[in-house]
């Protein structure tokens, strides 16, 4: 027998067949069961009859026992062993995500650090062009001084020889022509704080999103894989259900018993991230598929069958279907899915996109190609008629 195995072979026999945990203060019965004290007790002032022991039926008419220092401390020992196991498992998982963490903050860092350089690098161009302009500007207008007072001693000298000759005629004076100035070129310190002093953060905030790993993926719904009473935006965003299919071209590709879709886009490798409105809706499934799941048959969604789904159901019970699948209780009605496919790991993440919440995680997802995957589910009239849409953020 392997050593896990031993392990748990004995902490089965120092668990209490009445409260299914370890003992706590055991006590031995003369029939050589052991339990905890105070489940014992309680058995017993629950019997209607004669106290007997749970586990073999013997008749205790005194309810008498006593305790089992050795098992105690047995069990002590064997508490304090797992704890400390799992202190050290939880400080190994801190630590790895303590890691991951700041990995992530040092990224934003160096984005946040690169595009202040790159705009104070900017900011400073523009403040050596405007100073060459203004330089430039200034020389030709000594330049246009100098000319001027050039002309005037040319004139002065032309005057001075008119004086003194009654002969020459006024016709003969030639003047210099003046050179031509402009005025010094306008410097708006509002045009420049207006392109600097808008909503700064806002503005880098949109740059960084370049910058963002994984960034949203603009997934478009797949018109090949959708069921026959489903209805396609033109432009491949929004998906809703109308009561009667309408005629199709070719059903090989299609969902026929279930009125899913999944995406054009599928993935092999990487980190992939993507959001879903979901709205108001009644009920809804979403996730991931397998590229090898039946679109022909109805299935239970779970991973076994090639799904990792997120589902609601009557407006407010959440449900991530595993299996067996696990009641979710979101803090608020979540109206935007995020859900992060990372197909290394093998890991489908789900969260509440308005402040990435985290709502569930399926792992060990294996598959040869994953597809994102919606069902806007039956729309039983006007109940649950609302579009489900693909976000899309706009660079």
């Amino acid at each position: 027998m392997s050593q896990k195995n031993q392990a748990q072979s004995l902490r089965e026999e120092l668990t209490c067949a009445i409260c299914y945990d370890l003992f706590r203060d055991p006590v031995m019965l003369e029939c050589m069961h052991h339990f905890c004290k105070e489940c014992i007790q309680g058995y017993w002032g629950r019997c209607s009859r004669v106290a007997t022991c749970p586990q073999c039926r013997q008749e205790f008419p005194t309810q008498s026992f006593r305790p089992h220092y050795l098992v105690a401390g047995v069990v002590e020992t064997i508490r304090k062993a797992s704890s400390e196991d799992h202190s050290r498992k939880m400080q190994k998982v801190s630590g790895e995500l303590n890691v991951k963490i700041r990995a992530e903050f040092e990224h934003l860092h160096q984005v946040l650090e690169e595009e202040e350089r790159t705009v104070l690098m900017e900011l400073a161009r523009e403040e050596e062009q405007w100073v060459i302009r203004l330089q430039g500007e200034s020389a030709r207008l000594d330049q246009g001084i100098y000319e001027l007072k050039k002309n005037m001693e040319h004139l002065q000298q032309n005057l001075e020889k008119l004086r003194n000759s009654q002969f020459l005629e006024v016709g003969n004076v030639a003047v210099r022509p003046a050179m031509k100035v402009e005025a010094l070129p306008a410097f708006s310190p509002e045009q420049l704080m207006n392109k600097y002093d808008g909503p700064m953060q806002y503005i880098f905030w949109r740059r960084m999103l370049k910058s963002v790993s994984p960034a949203p993926a603009p997934l478009t719904f797949s018109p090949e894989s959708a069921h026959p009473n489903l209805i396609l935006a033109k432009d491949l965003t929004s998906v809703t259900e109308r009561e009667k299919p309408y005629p199709v071209s070719s059903i090989s590709r299609r969902f026929l018993k279930c009125v899913n879709v999944l995406a054009r886009q599928s993935f092999e490798n990487g980190r992939h991230y993507w959001e879903v409105w979901v709205g108001n809706k009644a009920k809804w499934d979403l996730g991931v598929a397998a590229g090898s799941i039946d679109r022909t048959a109805k299935v239970r969604l779970c991973p076994e069958n090639g799904y990792w789904a997120l589902r609601l159901r009557e407006n407010s019970e959440y449900w991530a279907a595993a299996t067996p699948q696990v009641c979710l209780k979101p803090l608020r009605l979540v109206k935007r899915v995020g859900v992060l496919l990372d197909c290394k790991e093998g890991k489908v993440a789900f969260y509440d996109a308005k402040d990435m919440s985290h709502l569930f995680t399926f792992h060990q997802a294996t598959a040869c190609k994953f597809y994102p995957f919606f069902s806007t589910c039956f729309s039983d009239g006007s109940k649950n008629a609302e579009p489900m849409r693909i976000c899309h953020l706009h660079l």
